[in-house]
């Protein structure tokens, strides 16, 4: 039961980023340099809590966000008001990478 609940939370949660990422103009604040913090940021957060919810290995869940994260860029080419970045990629692939290595970090002095 533990393990169906964890993959409907991380479908949940990539279905959240879908629409957060394909939703055209979106834009969380009028103030440009706040909303270049949380869009960064958030790509940085929501990936990595992706790559820590996936219950597949570390390898497998940093391919598969990075993936996604590359699916969405790709999607973002034919959405108003979004774009292909790659910085937005490298953001969601340190994201995961991060999470992921302070997941391995807490898990080893378990």
């Amino acid at each position: 039961m533990k393990k169906y609940f964890r993959w409907l939370i991380t479908v949940l949660w990539v279905l959240l980023i879908w629409r957060l990422t394909t939703t055209p103009d979106f834009h969380v604040t009028d103030n440009t340099i706040l909303g270049l913090i949380l869009s960064n940021g958030g790509h940085f957060f929501f990936f990595g809590v992706l790559a820590v919810l996936l219950p597949l290995s570390r390898v497998t869940s940093l391919i598969l966000t990075s993936g996604y994260g590359l699916l969405i860029e790709i999607v973002q080419l034919n959405i108003h008001g979004r774009s292909f970045s790659i910085f937005d990629l490298a953001l969601d692939i340190l994201g995961a990478l991060t999470f992921l290595f302070l997941l391995y970090k807490l898990q080893s002095k378990s």
